[in-house]
């Protein structure tokens, strides 16, 4: 190798090792180990990595976007000008917090819809297409219903929703629904019904004249127990039959019948592949995928409070911050997973420069860099959103 050629290593490696600790497990005094594979395979992880790192950027600007938007709505105030930054989003939500604890007490609930979030199973199969296609390894994508963990299969079912599945909908969908309703309960209930009582409230009436007790009658708001009619959100089959959901509703978890429309709320499985790099490029693909997730959009019912001006801030903004916190089951993933990638990876990038060219080191580089900042910035918009719609949905 020439001078010029262990210089530009040498120069990746010391980069690489200095950013933000993200690759201390890769970098030790030879410069790491790193993962094993052929430079090809290592190319493929590489592309994979890249565009799992330009998701993670361009969501954690959203997500911040969002979540300072948000907040700043609760609290009241305006939101900065231009980019904001943490600690900007900190002091924003750290405002809405304030403003949430002191609304929602005593008897006073939030009444949730949930949203449901799937990963982005097209972003997936793409990423896995380039990073197979260099590593040169030969493989049968497959399909979502193939990939997806069939407890996490989310379809469209023309017949019944197994027993133990789930029935699926949101806040203009109800499903059918003889058990636990997480979400907005439109039926019987046999525990508290927090919201409106269509008959007799037994127990304590709030001053905006929504129940707090057993509702003799037809419950529309939260049910602690059983609810017995149509759920907006999702509940457990327990029929033994199974049952049909309803028009537009999804079924989770297993379908007797046509299913269509398959989604899925988890990561997917590897697919097919002649060679090692399959499962490889799958894990740096994950990234991609579960940045890009799709989610419902939740809504939420306050039941008891009677400042007005303060429901309606709380309303219009929690649901952003809800949405986020879904959002957070899997990216939280992600990012862990794609910084673990990165560090696994960057010793073979280096030993790799001559086939894989200074500038894909370079590339790598800006990337993993990106990744380090954006890792921090989103970490901190989940941390602030939590914190505000845990203190609101607590009760």
């Amino acid at each position: 190798m020439s001078q010029n050629r262990k210089l530009t290593s040498l120069v990746s490696v010391v980069t690489l090792c200095g950013l933000s600790g993200l690759l201390v497990a890769a970098c030790g005094d030879d410069g790491g180990d790193g993962g094993g594979g052929s430079c090809a395979e290592i190319s493929g992880r590489v592309e994979a990595l890249k565009t799992s790192a330009a998701a993670l950027t361009a969501l954690s600007g959203t997500i911040k976007t969002d979540v300072i938007g948000a907040c700043s709505q609760i609290a009241g105030t305006m939101p900065p000008t231009g980019t904001p930054t943490d600690d900007q989003v900190r002091t924003a939500c750290n405002a809405a917090k304030v403003v949430v604890d002191a609304a929602i007490t005593g008897s006073v609930s939030v009444v949730v819809v949930p949203p449901v979030c799937t990963v982005d199973a097209q972003a997936q199969f793409m990423c896995e297409g380039s990073c197979t296609a260099e590593a040169e390894v030969m493989c049968d994508p497959g399909s979502v219903e193939v990939r997806c963990d069939p407890g996490e299969l989310s379809v469209q079912c023309s017949g019944t929703c197994n027993v133990n599945a789930y029935c699926e909908g949101d806040v203009n969908v109800g499903v059918a629904c003889q058990g636990a309703c997480e979400g907005r309960c439109e039926g019987t209930c046999s525990g508290k019904c927090s919201g409106a009582c269509d008959g007799t409230c037994m127990g304590t009436t709030n001053s905006d004249g929504s129940c707090a007790g057993t509702c003799m009658g037809t419950c529309r708001g939260d049910c602690d127990a059983n609810c017995m009619g149509q759920c907006k959100g999702s509940c457990k089959v327990t029929a033994s039959g199974g049952v049909m959901c309803g028009a537009n509703a999804r079924c989770k978890g297993g379908c007797t019948g046509t299913a269509t429309a398959p989604r899925c709320e988890a990561n997917l499985k590897p697919p097919a592949c002649e060679g090692s790099a399959s499962a490889q490029c799958n894990a740096d693909c994950e990234g991609s995928a579960s940045l890009k997730a799709n989610c419902t959009d939740p809504s939420i019912e306050i039941v008891g409070l009677a400042d007005v001006a303060v429901k309606n801030r709380i309303v219009a903004g929690l649901p952003k911050l809800l949405k986020v916190a879904a959002q957070g089951e899997l990216v939280g993933k992600a990012v862990v997973d794609i910084s673990g990638d990165f560090a696994e990876v960057a010793g073979d990038v280096v030993s790799c420069t001559l086939e894989v060219g200074a500038s894909a080191v370079a590339a790598f580089t800006g990337a993993v860099q990106a990744t380090a900042t954006a890792s921090a910035s989103v970490s901190v918009s989940f941390e602030a959103s939590a914190s505000v719609s845990g203190s609101a949905t607590a009760g």
